[in-house]
Protein backbone atom coordinates (compact mmCIF):
# COMPACT_ATOMS: atom_id res chain seq x y z
CA UNK A 1 0.00 0.00 0.00
CA UNK A 2 2.96 2.27 0.97
CA UNK A 3 4.69 1.61 -2.44
CA UNK A 4 1.25 2.37 -4.25
CA UNK A 5 1.56 5.41 -2.69
CA UNK A 6 4.99 6.57 -3.31
CA UNK A 7 4.93 5.42 -6.62
CA UNK A 8 1.66 7.30 -7.49
CA UNK A 9 3.23 10.89 -6.11
CA UNK A 10 6.58 10.31 -8.07
CA UNK A 11 4.47 9.36 -10.96
CA UNK A 12 2.66 13.34 -10.15
CA UNK A 13 6.49 14.76 -9.36
CA UNK A 14 7.35 14.02 -12.51
CA UNK A 15 4.14 14.51 -14.46
CA UNK A 16 4.50 18.12 -13.11
CA UNK A 17 8.29 18.37 -14.21
CA UNK A 18 7.30 17.20 -17.29
CA UNK A 19 4.98 19.77 -17.63
CA UNK A 20 7.00 22.52 -16.44
CA UNK A 21 9.76 21.54 -18.97
CA UNK A 22 7.47 22.29 -21.85
CA UNK A 23 7.07 26.04 -21.33
CA UNK A 24 9.12 27.97 -23.44
CA UNK A 25 11.66 29.59 -21.68
CA UNK A 26 10.32 33.20 -22.76
CA UNK A 27 7.21 32.52 -21.35
CA UNK A 28 8.65 31.64 -18.24
CA UNK A 29 10.27 34.84 -18.15
CA UNK A 30 7.77 37.11 -18.79
CA UNK A 31 5.80 35.28 -16.44
CA UNK A 32 8.41 36.28 -13.62
CA UNK A 33 8.56 40.21 -15.09
CA UNK A 34 4.71 40.15 -14.75
CA UNK A 35 4.86 38.87 -11.19
CA UNK A 36 7.90 41.67 -10.44
CA UNK A 37 5.41 44.00 -11.89
CA UNK A 38 2.45 43.05 -10.02
CA UNK A 39 4.51 43.67 -7.10
CA UNK A 40 5.84 47.19 -7.52
CA UNK A 41 1.81 47.77 -8.29
CA UNK A 42 0.96 46.30 -5.43
CA UNK A 43 3.46 47.96 -3.26
CA UNK A 44 3.23 51.53 -4.63
CA UNK A 45 -0.95 51.12 -3.77
CA UNK A 46 -0.14 49.67 -0.25
CA UNK A 47 2.15 52.72 0.76
CA UNK A 48 -0.80 54.88 -0.30
CA UNK A 49 -3.47 53.43 1.10
CA UNK A 50 -1.85 52.93 4.51
CA UNK A 51 0.27 56.37 4.54
CA UNK A 52 -2.36 58.47 3.02
CA UNK A 53 -0.73 61.84 3.29
CA UNK A 54 1.01 60.98 6.44
CA UNK A 55 4.42 61.39 5.35
CA UNK A 56 6.34 59.59 7.79
CA UNK A 57 4.03 56.49 6.90
CA UNK A 58 4.88 57.05 3.63
CA UNK A 59 8.60 56.72 4.17
CA UNK A 60 8.28 54.01 6.41
CA UNK A 61 6.10 52.33 3.51
CA UNK A 62 8.60 53.33 1.19
CA UNK A 63 11.11 51.76 3.23
CA UNK A 64 9.44 48.33 3.45
CA UNK A 65 8.23 48.83 -0.46
CA UNK A 66 12.41 49.14 -1.32
CA UNK A 67 13.77 46.27 0.58
CA UNK A 68 10.80 43.77 -1.15
CA UNK A 69 11.63 44.73 -4.65
CA UNK A 70 15.19 46.07 -5.00
CA UNK A 71 18.45 44.09 -4.52
CA UNK A 72 19.45 46.32 -1.98
CA UNK A 73 23.02 44.73 -0.54
CA UNK A 74 23.86 44.32 -4.36
CA UNK A 75 23.21 48.01 -5.10
CA UNK A 76 24.98 49.48 -2.22
CA UNK A 77 28.02 47.30 -3.46
CA UNK A 78 27.66 49.05 -6.65
CA UNK A 79 27.27 52.25 -6.23
CA UNK A 80 30.71 52.59 -4.23
CA UNK A 81 32.74 50.66 -6.60
CA UNK A 82 36.04 50.85 -5.56
CA UNK A 83 35.22 52.16 -1.92
CA UNK A 84 33.42 49.38 -0.89
CA UNK A 85 37.18 47.70 -0.30
CA UNK A 86 38.13 50.18 1.58
CA UNK A 87 35.31 49.95 3.94
CA UNK A 88 34.98 47.82 7.72
CA UNK A 89 32.09 45.53 7.91
CA UNK A 90 30.52 47.98 10.27
CA UNK A 91 30.82 51.02 7.21
CA UNK A 92 29.47 48.71 5.17
CA UNK A 93 26.55 47.63 7.07
CA UNK A 94 26.32 51.00 7.99
CA UNK A 95 26.58 52.85 4.31
CA UNK A 96 24.05 49.80 3.09
CA UNK A 97 21.61 50.88 5.45
CA UNK A 98 21.96 54.94 4.82
CA UNK A 99 21.82 54.17 1.14
CA UNK A 100 18.20 52.31 1.75
CA UNK A 101 17.27 55.23 3.72
CA UNK A 102 18.33 57.46 1.11
CA UNK A 103 16.29 55.78 -1.71
CA UNK A 104 13.18 55.27 0.81
CA UNK A 105 13.32 59.03 1.34
CA UNK A 106 13.59 59.39 -2.89
CA UNK A 107 10.63 56.80 -3.25
CA UNK A 108 8.63 58.93 -0.63
CA UNK A 109 9.18 62.23 -2.89
CA UNK A 110 7.73 60.69 -5.83
CA UNK A 111 4.79 59.29 -4.02
CA UNK A 112 3.95 62.42 -2.13
CA UNK A 113 2.15 62.86 -5.65
CA UNK A 114 0.79 59.53 -6.39
CA UNK A 115 -3.32 59.83 -6.32
CA UNK A 116 -3.65 56.00 -6.77
CA UNK A 117 -3.00 56.16 -10.53
CA UNK A 118 -2.85 52.71 -12.11
CA UNK A 119 0.54 51.17 -12.53
CA UNK A 120 1.09 49.22 -15.91
CA UNK A 121 3.42 47.35 -17.97
CA UNK A 122 4.81 49.65 -20.80
CA UNK A 123 7.39 46.85 -22.52
CA UNK A 124 10.30 44.67 -21.53
CA UNK A 125 13.71 44.51 -23.15
CA UNK A 126 17.13 42.78 -22.79
CA UNK A 127 19.95 44.32 -21.72
CA UNK A 128 23.48 42.65 -23.06
CA UNK A 129 24.24 42.07 -19.87
CA UNK A 130 21.00 39.38 -19.43
CA UNK A 131 19.27 41.97 -17.44
CA UNK A 132 15.34 42.80 -18.03
CA UNK A 133 14.58 46.28 -18.20
CA UNK A 134 10.85 46.59 -17.46
CA UNK A 135 8.84 49.38 -17.78
CA UNK A 136 5.71 50.49 -15.89
CA UNK A 137 3.91 53.37 -16.54
CA UNK A 138 2.37 55.75 -13.16
CA UNK A 139 -0.89 56.64 -14.35
CA UNK A 140 -3.43 57.58 -17.73
CA UNK A 141 -0.92 56.94 -20.98
CA UNK A 142 -1.12 60.91 -21.99
CA UNK A 143 0.53 61.87 -18.64
CA UNK A 144 1.78 58.73 -17.38
CA UNK A 145 5.38 59.01 -15.49
CA UNK A 146 7.60 56.37 -16.80
CA UNK A 147 10.07 54.12 -14.24
CA UNK A 148 11.99 51.45 -16.00
CA UNK A 149 13.20 48.68 -13.13
CA UNK A 150 16.48 46.91 -14.55
CA UNK A 151 15.43 43.08 -13.32
CA UNK A 152 18.48 40.55 -12.31
CA UNK A 153 17.61 37.28 -11.11
CA UNK A 154 16.88 33.37 -12.44
CA UNK A 155 13.69 32.07 -12.62
CA UNK A 156 10.70 33.76 -10.97
CA UNK A 157 13.04 35.45 -7.94
CA UNK A 158 13.97 38.73 -9.99
CA UNK A 159 14.96 41.80 -7.96
CA UNK A 160 15.73 45.48 -9.61
CA UNK A 161 19.82 46.52 -9.37
CA UNK A 162 18.42 49.93 -10.89
CA UNK A 163 15.90 52.10 -10.91
CA UNK A 164 15.44 54.59 -13.69
CA UNK A 165 12.86 56.95 -13.33
CA UNK A 166 12.69 59.60 -16.35
CA UNK A 167 15.76 58.90 -17.97
CA UNK A 168 17.81 59.24 -14.03
CA UNK A 169 19.72 56.06 -13.44
CA UNK A 170 19.83 55.96 -9.62
CA UNK A 171 22.75 54.03 -9.66
CA UNK A 172 24.78 56.49 -11.62
CA UNK A 173 23.25 59.56 -9.04
CA UNK A 174 24.34 57.29 -6.60
CA UNK A 175 28.22 56.63 -7.35
CA UNK A 176 28.34 60.37 -8.72
CA UNK A 177 27.23 61.30 -5.27
CA UNK A 178 29.69 58.54 -3.33
CA UNK A 179 32.52 59.76 -5.40
CA UNK A 180 31.87 63.77 -4.98
CA UNK A 181 31.40 63.77 -1.30
CA UNK A 182 34.25 61.09 -1.09
CA UNK A 183 36.73 63.37 -2.91
CA UNK A 184 35.18 66.51 -0.73
CA UNK A 185 36.67 64.70 2.38
CA UNK A 186 39.64 63.32 1.08
CA UNK A 187 38.75 59.82 1.28
CA UNK A 188 36.73 59.49 4.57
CA UNK A 189 34.02 57.41 4.24
CA UNK A 190 32.30 58.07 7.58
CA UNK A 191 31.18 61.87 5.92
CA UNK A 192 29.57 59.25 2.63
CA UNK A 193 27.68 57.35 5.22
CA UNK A 194 27.14 60.57 7.27
CA UNK A 195 26.09 62.73 3.70
CA UNK A 196 23.40 59.88 2.97
CA UNK A 197 21.45 59.84 6.23
CA UNK A 198 20.69 64.34 5.35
Amino acid sequence: MTRAIHLRKSAIYLALAGALALVPPAARAQSAVDAFVAKVSDGIAGVHAQAGDDAAKTLAGCGDFLGRVLNLPAMAKTAARDGWEQMSAEQRDAYEKAFAGRLAAECARELAKYRGEPVTLAGVRSMANGDKLATVRLGAPESARMIAWQLRGAGDALSAVDVIFEGRSAMIKAYDDFVGVLRANRGNIDAVIESLRK
